[in-house]
């Protein structure tokens, strides 16, 4: 198998990309364990990026070990040294605050509202990618963001949950959308920051920069006992370290592999593939619930995530169109 040529498929890159998403799903459901047998969200913060850390710092070496004679040789960047290491340090900032805003939001908002607040990043990646080329989305992209979006609130449970003006906390809601903005930026950054570097390397100092960052915020707004109890907690564990292989290591290292072969527009419709999951990670982990209403949305999502390749009717290099 040539794997080269196989790195350069669009069709391998966008399926890379979907599975980052999915790895993303199952979070909340660790997350809500975790919660449930008495960690708090700063010390499950610091266990998720410490050892999601740890883990690609494992793998890197392994990797090093074991390709370092066959590791090709990478086209020199015309970037100089600094500005290479701010764009890494600034992407790795923005991926953790993707989290942060997310767990923060959840203290003023219920789930539901949350979480499709944070997918709203479906149709940002689009407008992202709309202002950085300077070129409206394609009509197939307008209409999959649209088909996602009333997936969305169908699957994140809005409709029939009661929700009341009083629980749409302002700040919540600004929180929830900054998650999403994050969320949509990272994806963007992920697919051009410091492309001649081997994505594990990449992986590697963004995943550093994130969680330098998230030890740096949880010290200063929670208290040095947190970020100490977050990584010496034994007990903790059983959810750090899925934590930071879900969270950390496996979405970090394929969004850097597939996403720079995937327009942003593309990659964030993709990574919409996520709730349909955490619905059925939800269901099937933690025996949550689920209204028929949300497995209707799960399936609109899907459809929305499909259509720009049934509307396309081929796949078409970066998908771009």
């Amino acid at each position: 198998m040539d794997l080269k040529k196989l790195s350069n498929s669009v069709v391998f890159c966008s399926l890379l990309v979907l599975l980052a998403s999915c790895s993303y799903a199952i979070l909340s459901t660790i997350v809500t364990l975790a919660v449930m047998n008495g960690f708090g969200i700063p010390v499950v913060l610091v266990g998720k990026f410490f050892y999601g850390w740890i883990i690609l710092l494992v793998l890197v070496a392994l990797v090093w070990f074991i390709y370092q004679r066959k590791q090709p040789k990478h086209k020199p960047s015309t970037l100089p040294l600094w500005k290479r290491v701010i764009t890494l340090v600034i992407t790795g900032i923005v991926m953790a605050l993707v989290t942060v805003c997310y767990f923060l939001s959840l203290g003023y908002l219920p789930i539901s509202l949350a979480v499709v607040l944070l997918f709203q990043y479906s149709w940002i990646g689009v407008v992202i990618e709309a202002v950085t080329r300077r070129k409206l989305p394609s009509r197939n992209k307008v209409i999959a963001c649209l088909v996602i979006l009333v997936g969305t609130i169908l699957a994140g449970g809005i409709i029939g949950s009661g929700l009341s003006l009083a629980e749409m906390n302002p700040a919540g809601i600004a929180l929830g959308l900054l998650a999403a903005f994050f969320y949509a930026l990272f994806v963007y950054l992920s697919g051009r920051v410091s492309p001649e570097l081997p994505p594990m390397n990449r992986s590697f100092f963004i995943a550093t920069a994130g969680m330098l960052f998230v030890l740096l915020f949880v010290g200063t707004v929670y208290g040095g006992s947190s970020v100490i109890e977050g990584i010496t907690n034994v007990n903790a564990l059983a959810y750090s370290i899925p934590l930071g292989l879900f969270g950390i290591a496996i979405p970090i290292f394929f969004l850097a592999v597939g996403a720079p072969k995937v327009s942003t527009g593309m990659a964030t419709i993709l990574n919409s593939a996520e709730l349909p999951v955490e619905v059925l990670a939800a269901a099937v982990i933690i025996l949550e619930p689920v209204a028929a209403l949300r497995w209707v949305g799960v399936i609109i999502i899907l459809l929305g995530i499909a259509l720009p390749y049934i509307l396309e009717r081929r796949i078409t290099s970066g998908l771009e169109a």
